[in-house]
């Protein structure tokens, strides 16, 4: 055994940990022509090339099946990338973190923005992390994309398109972004 060799562990088998392998839980993402939470209909991008990466490493590639879902391993406490492939060459990334932190009340506009994002509705750019949600938005200083985004969410549950939260569209905000 030369000197670069590295020593492998095993426990034995009547050990109950015997051939368990501590992953992190699967987080879906679904790619989809429109948002909305994916409830059985044809909005999944069928047969896209993607790849998974964490940690400068491909953790898992294939191709989007009929919903367009992918499931995603992130790291606790850090984030995986999934990438977008044409031809070989990325075309799109997205990262994806899991955090602990709860979702704000739905009644907060915050909250508002962070469900919606869930569902991938576009929010802007806006807040912290360049992802639409702005914790100091108020009804006065929210962006157009943030109004563009609740009709949407209206029209897409058949609702009335007026683009005020009311207690109906916060309960449908609440269930399909489960939280």
């Amino acid at each position: 055994m030369s000197s670069a060799a590295s020593a492998i562990a095993r426990l034995i088998k009547s050990s109950s940990a015997f051939n368990t392998l501590a992953l992190p839980p699967a987080v879906p993402v679904f790619l989809q022509m429109s948002p909305g939470f994916p409830n059985g209909d044809k909005r999944g991008i069928v047969g896209l090339d993607f790849q998974v990466v964490s940690g400068g490493k491909v953790i898992s590639q294939g191709k989007t099946a009929d919903d367009g879902k992918i499931d995603v391993r992130v790291p606790v406490g850090g984030s995986s990338t999934v990438q977008l492939m044409f031809n070989g060459a990325v075309v799109a990334s997205y990262e994806v973190k899991v955090t602990a932190d709860p979702l704000a009340p739905v009644a907060a506009i915050t909250g508002q923005m962070q469900r919606l994002r869930l569902l991938g509705y576009q929010i802007g750019h806006l807040g912290a992390d360049g992802d639409g949600v702005d914790a100091a938005a108020t009804a006065a200083t929210v962006p157009m994309e943030f109004e563009r985004s609740v009709l949407d969410f209206q029209a897409d549950n058949g609702s009335f398109t007026d683009a005020s939260v009311d207690a109906n569209m916060q309960n449908l905000l609440t269930t399909q972004a489960h939280g």
